[in-house]
């Protein structure tokens, strides 16, 4: 099955390239593509197919990308960084069904990028697993209308996160989901409630940066 996701991609690469060429079409740089799982790689393989002259993707979205069909053994169908002019990665089941490697401008790994909290309970491990893995959908979808904001703080790796050795700023931290500024650049991480409404607003504060409301999108 590892051509249908090269032949998914194909496809919708076309139709990008209609569309920048239809008088009241849209240019590739102004699109924004989420992908959910393999989803995420196939975002990432529709920029193989535009040539320099046919434009970049806007923004890719990448909601935990799986590790299977595409394990680095052939990087050109990785999704990177090199991918649109701005990419951000959502980690929820890293190292099982998601891949724990960063391959954005931005990733988030929530709740250290594996274990979610909603999820601790489910009936069998194959459960659990697939509960870490489809949860980053909700996250995701909340980020867009959340006035509270999930706001992640950078820090480089997991370890460093777990025993507590990153104190960002207040200035630090970024919004994860749909409003993310697309300066952001390294690794972050998030912490989220087991269930809705999963976010938390800005560290410490119980609320957002903006006495309570997030307002506008910061790009």
């Amino acid at each position: 099955m590892e051509w249908a996701p090269r032949f998914g991609s194909l496809c919708i690469s076309q139709l990008v390239k209609y569309l920048a060429r239809h008088p009241r079409g849209v240019r590739p740089d102004d699109l924004h593509f989420i992908g959910y799982s393999v989803g995420a790689h196939i975002a990432g393989l529709i920029a193989n197919y535009l040539k320099p002259n046919e434009g970049k993707l806007g923004r890719i979205t990448a909601l935990d990308p799986t590790i299977f069909f595409y394990a680095g053994t052939n990087n050109s169908r990785d999704l990177d960084s090199s991918d649109a002019h701005f990419v951000d990665v959502l980690h929820t089941g890293a190292g099982i069904l998601g891949q724990w490697h960063s391959s954005g401008h931005a990733d988030f790994y929530v709740n250290g990028g594996t274990r979610q909290p909603a999820c601790v309970g489910s009936a069998t491990l194959f459960q659990t697993l697939a509960c870490d893995h489809t949860k980053v959908t909700p996250y995701f979808i909340e980020s867009i209308t959340s006035t509270r904001g999930f706001y992640a703080g950078p820090c480089p790796n997991l370890f460093t996160y777990l025993i507590g050795w990153c104190e960002p700023k207040d200035s630090d931290y970024v919004l994860m989901g749909e409003h993310v500024s697309h300066e952001a650049r390294g690794n972050y991480y998030v912490t989220t409630n087991a269930k809705p409404p999963y976010a938390r607003g800005f560290p410490g504060k119980g609320r957002s940066a903006n006495n309570g409301e997030y307002q506008g999108v910061r790009r």
